[in-house]
């Protein structure tokens, strides 16, 4: 969702680029964490909405910059130092040109060398930079585990409880370099070809088939054999596509705004025995 920038977001931009033209600045409201505004093709200014955002801007920026000497696609990096504003952070970072490759379809080659590339990133240099595994919506808890299993069929309860039983087996995997939402908006494409990764807020150390569920899940389902580097890894990102489904289910149970149940149970149901079948296997 893009709108016109306000007075104030246009003032922060010539405060942290005044060198550069912000004529028709636009603002891209997406993100969940953060809203940017987009001008001119040097720099973007990045606005964390929340005061925890703000906390971790200054973590994010030197990751970024980490990660930027040590991957071939571009990462955007500071290009200002951090401005407070009313408690919250504002930043300019390097533009990134292109736009989400378009879904269900892709080049698993390309996707593959993607999960790889990031399986090469030594851990021990930027650990400290890195948030921790659920980080986003947290752990499985016996009381939001037994509020999914309450609302779903017959015919689902087995999977999903065989799913939640893969967490500490899943947990026991030797971590690596997982970008926390892979896919989407937070890849730029330019005719087919992968020009950057952006957004790494919720970068871990974690099991490195989640960079393969979150791809295959853009790009194609059926595409997480060919994407992942080894069946073992394949395995356990379709049963993170599972898991994934009943967090998805796990967020709508918290919403007030009567969400259709039914509806989302017939798009993750089917998942969620694949992911069960998964774990069979």
């Amino acid at each position: 969702m893009s709108r016109p920038a306000t007075d104030e977001e246009l003032r922060i931009a010539h405060q942290l680029r005044p060198d550069l033209s912000w004529e028709d600045a636009s603002v891209n409201e997406g993100g969940q964490f953060h809203k940017v505004v987009i001008a001119n093709p040097h720099s973007v200014i990045r606005m964390a909405r929340t005061v925890q955002a703000t906390a971790d801007m200054p973590r994010t920026v030197k990751l970024q910059q980490l990660l930027a000497d040590q991957l071939d696609y571009q990462i955007p990096v500071a290009t200002s130092q951090i401005l407070h504003v009313d408690s919250l952070a504002s930043l300019a970072m390097s533009f990134i040109p292109g736009s989400a490759h378009e879904p269900h379809f892709g080049d698993p080659k390309i996707l593959g060398q993607v999960v790889r590339d990031l399986a090469d990133i030594p851990l021990e240099p930027i650990s400290d930079h890195l948030t921790a595994p659920f980080s986003f919506r947290g752990p499985w808890t016996e009381d939001r585990t037994q509020q999914c299993f309450d609302v779903l069929p017959d015919q689902l309860r087995g999977a999903a409880t065989s799913l939640w039983a893969q967490l500490d087996e899943l947990a026991q995997v030797p971590p690596g370099l997982v970008h926390g939402d892979l896919a989407g908006h937070n890849m730029h494409w330019v005719d087919e070809e992968l020009v950057g990764i952006l957004d790494w807020d919720l970068a871990a150390a974690w099991d490195p088939a989640l960079n393969t569920a979150y791809l295959s899940l853009w790009h194609g389902l059926e595409m997480a054999d060919q994407i992942a580097p080894n069946p073992d890894e394949a395995r356990r990102a379709k049963i993170w596509l599972g898991l994934m489904s009943l967090e998805r289910l796990s967020d709508t149970l918290s919403r007030t705004d009567n969400p259709k149940i039914n509806k989302l149970m017939r798009k993750i149901g089917p998942r969620i025995l694949n992911a069960a079948q998964a774990v069979r296997s």
